[in-house]
């Protein structure tokens, strides 16, 4: 048995990854933003899976005072999978002054995998699982930009924060290799998907979004098989991606280097930005 923590566990992707990873005999940590929608998740994963060992834990990735919090109190843990997500929302910023999806999506899951990488490191076969999209395959990440004074976009804003996800994701390999940790960086995707992600837009960009989910979506349990893959798959390597298959129903695949994964002088500016805004510094 291996003990899982995933962020955004309550809903769409995590759900689904969760509920397999309990059905598979793991212990899973659900980490939530909202206690009445983790216990239900819970308890629904619990129903389907009698005796499974899954636990909750409430933590706001926007608030990094909250994500101290959790790293405090944390189990030891074998995989932690970066994949709670906020989407296209108006404009809101956090205490650091920065865009809430680059800091719910990227800032506060660097620093909580800073906080429990010390628990990973003697872990079994230990993953960091950073769940991005297809969107950051490439691109410029636009760190001058952080907090949208510059120009903002609900969409432009959500598809930074995920870039800054595959980013971070390829350094933290780089830096866990030149250590020469045990710990593997992955990154992961669904493709499209119909969660819960897609309802949420309003205006044109819902519309758009909510016709693209029903036209081409895949079922959510589908697009957490990439990130159960990389949590479980035993040909699984640091620096790699996965991606769903080509067709509906096909298995996960290996994907080729992404062209964000080149970009190290941009990673190092994020990572040095990261450490300042988040004050942590390791690796």
């Amino acid at each position: 048995m291996r003990t899982v923590m995933i962020t955004g566990a309550n809903s769409g992707i995590g759900f689904e990854a969760a509920r397999m990873l309990a059905e598979r005999g793991d212990h899973v940590v659900m980490a939530v933003r909202d206690r009445g929608r983790g216990e239900a998740a819970r308890a629904s994963i619990l129903q389907a899976s009698p005796g499974a060992r899954v636990d909750l834990e409430l933590v706001d990735l926007g608030d990094l005072d909250a994500v101290r919090a959790l790293g405090a109190r944390a189990p030891k843990l074998d995989v932690l999978v970066n994949n709670a997500g906020l989407g296209t929302i108006p404009l809101a910023r956090t205490k650091e002054g920065v865009y809430l999806q680059f800091g719910a999506n990227h800032l506060g899951h660097f620093l909580l995998t800073a906080l429990l990488l010390k628990h990973l490191e003697g872990g079994a076969d230990p993953r960091v699982v950073t769940v991005s999209s297809g969107l950051a395959r490439k691109g410029t990440l636009k760190l001058d930009n952080l907090d949208g004074s510059r120009g903002y976009t609900q969409g432009g804003a959500y598809v930074q924060s995920k870039l800054a996800n595959s980013l971070f994701a390829a350094e933290l390999d780089r830096r866990l290799r030149a250590r020469g940790s045990a710990v593997k960086s992955v990154v992961a995707h669904p493709g499209i998907a119909a969660t819960p992600l897609q309802t949420k837009p309003t205006g044109l960009m819902g519309v758009g979004s909510r016709l693209v989910s029903a036209l081409f979506g895949r079922p959510a349990a589908e697009g957490a098989l990439p990130t159960v893959h990389a949590i479980v798959g035993q040909d699984v390597q640091g620096g790699e991606a996965y991606g769903p298959g080509s067709k509906r129903g096909a298995p996960p695949q290996r994907e080729a280097p992404w062209p964000a994964f080149a970009d190290r002088a941009s990673a190092r500016a994020l990572w040095e930005r990261s450490e300042a805004l988040a004050q942590v510094s390791w690796l």
